[in-house]
């Protein structure tokens, strides 16, 4: 069979089919029938939801509002204090005399051995070898020390 003659046969076959009339009413009255589910709005789901809202909107206000949050302060941090904000923030600021003592005394030396320069450090190196009483290298300083410096005699 050729390509048009099959197709022919088809819709011929088609269309002498037919469906029967008490079908069609079936298959309408079972359509008609089908009706959408209705959302439960009842009042206790209503009183909820604005609960919900009403517990939401406090609790923003509060975080927008607790002066703690423009201090950066915790918890821990708050307690009855003058309210004055420029006291608030001085708190804060590192003190002339308390940074010296919060560095370390091998700072200088480990900012230049970090920069590549082993100098310093070699004459540090070799002052302590020379005298027992001295202040010892770190660790860490005295094992690049081993690694780039020589004793001289």
């Amino acid at each position: 069979m050729n390509r048009k003659c099959w197709e022919s046969s088809y819709h011929h076959d088609s269309g002498q089919l037919q469906i029967p009339a008490s079908l069609d009413e079936k298959l309408l009255a079972s359509a008609r029938a089908i009706k959408p589910r209705r959302s439960v709005n009842s009042p206790s789901s209503r009183l909820l939801s604005k609960a919900a809202s009403g517990f939401g909107a406090i609790a923003i206000a509060i975080v927008l509002l607790h002066p703690a949050q423009y201090i950066g302060a915790t918890p821990g941090q708050i307690g009855h204090q003058n309210n004055s904000r420029e006291l608030g923030l001085e708190r804060y600021r590192t003190k002339p005399g308390n940074q010296a003592a919060t560095q370390d005394a091998w700072h200088a030396l480990r900012t230049e051995v970090k920069a590549g320069n082993y100098m310093e450090l070699c004459a540090q190196w070799r002052r302590q070898q020379r005298s027992v009483g001295d202040n010892p290298l770190p660790v860490d300083l005295a094992s690049k020390a081993r690694a780039h410096c020589r004793i001289l005699p």
